[in-house]
């Protein structure tokens, strides 16, 4: 019973790095800006003057650095499979993406999709983290802090990402209207959608659960 537990919240986990991923391609392909975090990334790669990749390694290992500090228990086999299964999944989808040159949309017509690419990462990080078996780490942060900090998710999540922009903005990134939209609403999108996720996730879960201790209460 314990294996096809793994395996549901395998499932789920999967599910929200897929839902994730497919936002993230979303605003990269609309070309109006990159979200806090990836400006911040952005603006240390062009201070280091290291390739924005070797910036984001280093940034994973500083955070799960601090994480390890502020609430160690967080840090689940999860986090690290969402350092390796991130990137593949975001070319994968950025791939198949392509062929609709959203870049050359109205400006207009661009940034509804980007609406709407804010919703599904709403979305996809709750299923992510309803999976309860970890989060990648710079999503961590917010995690931590608010537990720690007592405050909600909405306020921690658009107080790190204004100082992601400042940072990045010091540092050399580049600001984008995308980049305002990502600080403006994906907090409070995600602190909506969290409660309705996790009890659908986790009564999917339960459920499963339970229809094996019946089936095994059956039996004897």
């Amino acid at each position: 019973m314990k294996s096809k537990q793994i395996a549901k919240q395998m499932m789920v986990w999967f599910v929200g790095l897929i839902v994730i991923q497919v936002g993230v391609a979303l605003f990269l392909s609309l070309n109006l800006g990159s979200d806090p975090f990836t400006l911040f990334t952005q603006g240390v790669a062009r201070a280091l003057a290291v390739s924005p990749g070797t910036a984001n390694r280093l940034l994973t290992l500083i955070f799960l650095g601090v994480l390890f500090l502020l609430d160690r228990k967080q840090i689940k086999i999860g986090t690290f499979l969402c350092i390796i299964g991130a990137g593949i999944a975001l070319d994968g989808v950025l791939k198949l993406l392509n062929p609709l040159a959203l870049s050359s949309y109205s400006l207009s017509i661009k940034i509804i999709i980007f609406m709407m690419a804010c919703v599904i990462v709403s979305i996809g990080f709750p299923i992510l983290k309803s999976s309860e078996i970890g989060v990648a780490p710079n999503d961590l942060i917010y995690l931590a802090l608010v537990k720690r900090l007592k405050k909600s998710y909405t306020i921690i999540r658009m107080s790190v990402d204004i100082i992601y922009m400042v940072l990045g903005m010091s540092l050399g990134g580049v600001i984008g209207i995308g980049t305002v939209l990502c600080v403006a609403f994906l907090g409070p999108l995600m602190d909506f959608f969290f409660p309705k996720i996790d009890h659908l996730v986790s009564g999917f879960l339960k459920e499963q659960g339970g229809a094996d201790g019946q089936s095994q209460s059956g039996q004897m």
